[in-house]
């Protein structure tokens, strides 16, 4: 085989090649003559498409944890029905911070089925919750109905960051 005869069958390849290579055009298409053959054009395309960033996604809103607790106010403790409010409000916020915990740490949960003669005779579940949280704000504290009161309450991702990497060193 001579040059002659091998040169039209490479000379695509090495224009896509060297179209990848050079400071020049950033696409094969770009680096193609103008006398490019319909084949060449094709492989020079298909370069371009297989070789394109991916089209870029909107950067997604930084997800802010919320913790959401209830609490009613006539099985508090206290002498009159404010103090009960205030205990009740600070029952759903303790309620909000262990919601929050949990989404930060996880839960433990340990369970345990009894069975006798092939039948259920007892299935417990408990769940434990531990962890630290740090710097948790207040969203809103909601009155439901004449009874209750609902505790919402955040923390933003950089805040939940600083916990994961303290509970880490200490472990």
């Amino acid at each position: 085989m001579s040059l002659k005869s091998v040169y039209p069958k490479i000379m695509p390849l090495a224009l896509v090649a060297l179209a990848a290579c050079t400071q020049g055009p950033r696409s094969a298409v770009d680096a193609l003559p103008e006398d490019a053959s319909a084949r060449t054009t094709a492989l020079a395309e298909t370069r371009d498409a297989l070789t394109a960033p991916a089209v870029p996604a909107a950067a997604p809103a930084p997800v802010q944890f919320i913790g959401t607790g209830m609490s009613q106010v006539r099985t508090q403790p206290g002498a009159s029905i404010n103090e009960k409010r205030l205990m009740a409000i600070r029952a759903a916020r303790m309620e909000a911070l262990r919601d929050l915990t949990e989404q930060i740490h996880g839960i433990s949960l340990d369970a345990q089925t009894t069975l006798r003669d092939e039948v259920l005779v007892s299935d417990a579940v408990r769940g434990i919750v531990a962890g630290e949280i740090r710097g948790a704000r207040t969203l809103a504290i909601t009155p439901k109905g004449e009874d209750g009161y609902s505790v919402t309450m955040a923390l933003d991702p950089d805040t939940v960051a600083y916990i994961l990497r303290a509970a880490r060193q200490r472990r």
